[in-house]
């Protein structure tokens, strides 16, 4: 008795269900977690500029955010702070250089990233790659020179010697050729 919680004491106060009307379960609300979703295509893409499939571009592409090209460009891509992914059915003719490059399509030009340029499966890439973490996963096709960067770390400042707190001088000979002996007198 002295021991019962609350809940006891709350299951006991309710009132015994009753027979009420036949509820009908079967327009039960589904619970959000089983509808299908769309999955991402690309690993950890994040929110940026898109060129679709069906989209044909010729010239330059420069900015300061992510882009994922699906369609086809001819012409360099610059985006040295940002991610560069080239999708399945991307086509990239041309220089490309950012921050990371992610490939799933192909691409004929050089490749140069800050950081990283994955090559996934089933891609393929003809040109140079430079950059600090190259991958090439199997089954990619690459044919080029590969040129790892390395970073180092900054490098702490030599400690400047202490200076000691009265000067010491030396005797300088003369560079003249003069005479620099001194008479000792004693006495």
């Amino acid at each position: 008795m002295w021991n019962r919680g609350k809940k006891e004491d709350d299951i006991q106060m309710r009132p015994a269900p009753t027979a009420g009307p036949a509820q009908d379960y079967s327009k039960e609300a589904i619970p959000m977690s089983t509808y299908p979703t769309r999955q991402a295509d690309y690993s950890s893409t994040r929110s940026g500029a898109v060129i679709g499939k069906s989209l044909t571009l010729v010239g330059q592409i420069t900015g300061k955010e992510d882009l994922v090209l699906d369609g086809r460009l001819e012409g360099d891509v610059d985006l040295p702070e940002n991610r560069l992914t080239i999708g399945p059915s991307g086509h990239l003719q041309g220089r490309a250089r950012a921050r990371e490059i992610v490939i799933h399509g192909t691409v004929q030009g050089n490749l140069e990233a800050s950081e990283r340029v994955e090559i996934k499966k089933n891609a393929r890439v003809i040109g140079d790659l430079k950059a600090q973490r190259p991958v090439i996963e199997d089954e990619a096709y690459f044919k080029g020179n590969v040129e790892t960067v390395r970073v180092d770390p900054p490098k702490a400042a030599p400690k400047a010697p202490s200076a000691p707190s009265s000067p010491i001088v030396e005797p300088q000979p003369s560079l003249l050729g003069g005479n620099d002996k001194t008479e000792n007198k004693r006495g």
